[in-house]
């Protein structure tokens, strides 16, 4: 079987559509396992095709995501470049704010983009300097 990149696909096709083109591939159950190596050891290779698909894709995404370290040392406006350029869903960035312990409000959840961009960089501006202060 030749190796699919996984990486590109999403890249290509989004999230959505990424899913969409493997369950509507001839690829095999196992075959799909194999896109990720760990994989099926994970216990993930037990899960019906689509299920199995859209942990595949979602596993890929976070692998391909930088680092809450790495996105704190940038500042907002890079931030949401970066948001935009991998074209973050917006269960991504909540995702994301709720592992930094981030609540939006409604106002914000409109533009949730822009507020992640704002409150992750500015949680890594209180960081530095707090690192700088020992």
């Amino acid at each position: 079987m030749s190796m699919i990149d996984l990486e590109k696909l999403i890249e290509w096709l989004g999230v959505e559509g990424a899913i969409a083109g493997l369950d509507g591939s001839d690829l095999t159950t196992a075959e799909l396992g194999e896109l990720i190596p760990d994989f099926k050891r994970s216990g993930h290779i037990k899960l019906k095709r689509r299920d199995l698909i859209q942990a595949l894709i979602e596993r890929k995404r976070l692998d391909l995501m930088k680092k809450p370290e790495e996105l704190m040392a940038m500042d907002a406006e890079s931030l949401k470049r970066y948001l935009l350029s991998i074209k973050a869903s917006k269960k991504e960035i909540l995702d994301l704010l709720e592992s930094l312990d981030i609540r939006p409000g409604s106002v914000a959840r409109n533009n949730l983009t822009e507020f992640a961009a704002r409150e992750i960089s500015d949680i890594g501006m209180y960081r530095r300097v707090a690192q700088g202060t020992k």
